[in-house]
């Protein structure tokens, strides 16, 4: 599995990005600490958190590739993922995750708890 940040993403997230950042996809779905609570919906929705080692939980215990190093993520929900991703900006600032089948996120959130 293979997370593509382009080029306008990397832009907007760099100020985030610090030696020790740990970056994380988290699948919104009400577990772990990222997540105040699971969706109503039949939409995924995604958060780009930038963190520190120390705030990673147990919940997420797996990693996949990508142009930026490794993103952590929780295992199941990798079966809500594509083989390849792109995490891109769209002309009105969205950042948007897309995979082979499409869009899987329009409106991905960031969360930058790094200082918390």
């Amino acid at each position: 599995m293979k997370l593509t940040f382009n080029d306008v993403a990397q832009e907007k997230i760099a100020k985030h990005l610090h030696d020790s950042t740990k970056i994380v996809l988290d699948f919104d779905d009400g577990v772990g600490p990222f997540s105040d609570a699971a969706t109503c919906t039949l939409d995924l929705a995604f958060h780009l958190v930038f963190a520190r080692e120390d705030q990673l939980t147990a919940d997420f215990d797996e990693t996949i590739d990508s142009n930026l190093g490794a993103v952590y993520v929780k295992g199941y929900s990798m079966q809500q993922m594509d083989e390849n991703m792109t995490l891109s900006v769209d002309k009105y600032l969205n950042i948007s995750l897309k995979g082979d089948g499409g869009a899987l996120d329009d409106h991905v959130i960031l969360m930058d708890v790094q200082d918390k």
